[in-house]
C-alpha cells in the first residue's frame, strides 16, 4: 500500500499530444488528486514544451519535466508504459490498468515474475483487469475507474432517428461487415473521425449502438451511447463478458465465436421499432454511468487520502488552461483548437475547412 505524506509528489506518466479515453483518465486522476490537496503532476512521454490540450481544459493539471526519485513520492505508470518504472529505485510505484489487451500486445510489458514486482501497487479500471491481475498472482488490486466527459452528460434530447451506430475499430470490422450487407434497409453509421461534440450529437440522434470490438477495458463508447438513450449491443469479449463492467441485459450480449447474424439483426430491428420501450432496458446502466465521477472521487480518497479539499470552479480551470494553451501554440493551431472546443458544431466545421485550406501543401 502507498504511504502518502504532506510533502509527497504524485507523478503520472502520460503519452504526449494524444486524445484517447485513457489519456483523459490520467487527466481526471491528476485533477482529483489536486482537488484533494495533493501535489500531483503529469510527466509526458516524450517530454514536450506544450503539453496542454484544449480537449482536457476542464481538468486542473500540472506538469513536471522530471521525476524526483524519493521514497516519499509516488510514480504511476499505465499498462502501456510500465517499464518506465524501472528507471527509478527509491520512489513508490504503481501501475494503473486501464486496458488489458493493449498491454498484452505491447513490447513494454510488466514483468510479473520479477522479485521487485511485489513492491508495485496495482489499480484496476475494470473487473476484466482485476481478473487478469488475479490470474497473474496479484492479490487485491485497488479499484480506480474513470468517468465520462461532461459533454456526454448534457441533458439534451433531440429527436431520435432510425440509425444504427457502430465502432469500426478494435477488431470489429469482420464481424460487422456481414450484418451491414445483410439488410440494406438499415441505416448504419460509423463513429469515426469525429470531434467530441460531433460524436456526442451523433449518439443523441441514434437509436442503436453496436460494439463487437475487443473491449480491452471498461470502454467509454458503450457508456456514452447508453447514457444518451441508445440501445447497446455488444459482443462477449474482454470487459463485455463481465456484468460489473457492462451491466446490460443478457439478450443484448452476443457470442461472437458463433455469431448468429439473424439474432443480432432481429434485436436491432426490435430496438428501432420499439425504441421508446427498449431504451428503458438500459436505465440502470445509465444511472450507474451518471454516478461515476462521484464514485471515482471516493476511490481516489481511499487510495491516496485527502490533504485538503480545495474545490475549484470548472470555468476557472478551463480559462486558465485555455490561456496557457494559447501561449504555447502557433496561432493557426490555437484557432483550430478554440473552434473545435468552443464554437457550435456548424461554425466548427467551417473553421476546420478553412484550417485545412490554409495548411494544405501548395501545388506547383
Amino acid at each position: 500500500m502507498l504511504t502518502i505524506h504532506s510533502n509527497s509528489t504524485i507523478y503520472v506518466f502520460c503519452p504526449a499530444h494524444i486524445v484517447t479515453g485513457g489519456i483523459e483518465a490520467v487527466h481526471q486522476l491528476v485533477d482529483k488528486l489536486r482537488t484533494f490537496g495533493h501535489d500531483a503532476r503529469i510527466v509526458t512521454l516524450p517530454a514536450v514544451t506544450n503539453p496542454r490540450l484544449l480537449q482536457y481544459r476542464n481538468y486542473d493539471v500540472a506538469f513536471a519535466d522530471a521525476v524526483e526519485d524519493h521514497s516519499r513520492n509516488v510514480l504511476i505508470a499505465t499498462e502501456v508504459n510500465p517499464k518506465q518504472l524501472d528507471h527509478y529505485s527509491r520512489i513508490q510505484k504503481a501501475v494503473w490498468w486501464l486496458s488489458v489487451d493493449n498491454h498484452e500486445v505491447s513490447s513494454d510489458r510488466f514483468d510479473f515474475h520479477s522479485p521487485a514486482r511485489a513492491a508495485v501497487s496495482h489499480f484496476v479500471q475494470s473487473a476484466y483487469a482485476r481478473q487478469f491481475l488475479q490470474d497473474k498472482g496479484v492479490e487485491n488490486p485497488h479499484d480506480l475507474s474513470d468517468y465520462l466527459h461532461r459533454e456526454y452528460l448534457r441533458d439534451l434530447h433531440p429527436p431520435k432517428n432510425d440509425i444504427v451506430l457502430y465502432t469500426p475499430v478494435k477488431g470489429s470490422e469482420d464481424l460487422l461487415r456481414p450484418l451491414i450487407t445483410a439488410d440494406p434497409t438499415l441505416q448504419w453509421r460509423p463513429l469515426k473521425g469525429m470531434i467530441r461534440k460531433q460524436h456526442a450529437q451523433t449518439l443523441r440522434q441514434g437509436k442503436v449502438y453496436v460494439d463487437f470490438g475487443s473491449h480491452p477495458g471498461k470502454d467509454r463508447q458503450p457508456r456514452e451511447a447508453a447514457v444518451n438513450g441508445c440501445c447497446v449491443l455488444v459482443g462477449l469479449r474482454g470487459s463485455a463478458t463481465f456484468p460489473a463492467d457492462v451491466p446490460i441485459p443478457d439478450p443484448y450480449k452476443f457470442d461472437i465465436r458463433n455469431l448468429q447474424s439473424d439474432a443480432v439483426l432481429s434485436t436491432i430491428r426490435e430496438c428501432l421499432a420499439r425504441h421508446g420501450e427498449r431504451r428503458h432496458d438500459f436505465d440502470g446502466y445509465a444511472t450507474t454511468i451518471r454516478g461515476e465521477e462521484e464514485r471515482f472521487g471516493e476511490e481516489v480518497k481511499r487510495i491516496f487520502g485527502v490533504q485538503q479539499q480545495r474545490d475549484q470552479p470548472r470555468l476557472a480551470k478551463a480559462t486558465r488552461n485555455t490561456w496557457v494553451y494559447m501561449q504555447q501554440n502557433r496561432p493557426l493551431t490555437v484557432i483550430r483548437g478554440l473552434a473545435n472546443e468552443l464554437l457550435p458544431l456548424g461554425p466548427t466545421n467551417l473553421a476546420r475547412q478553412v484550417y485545412r485550406s490554409l495548411t494544405a501543401p501548395k501545388k506547383n
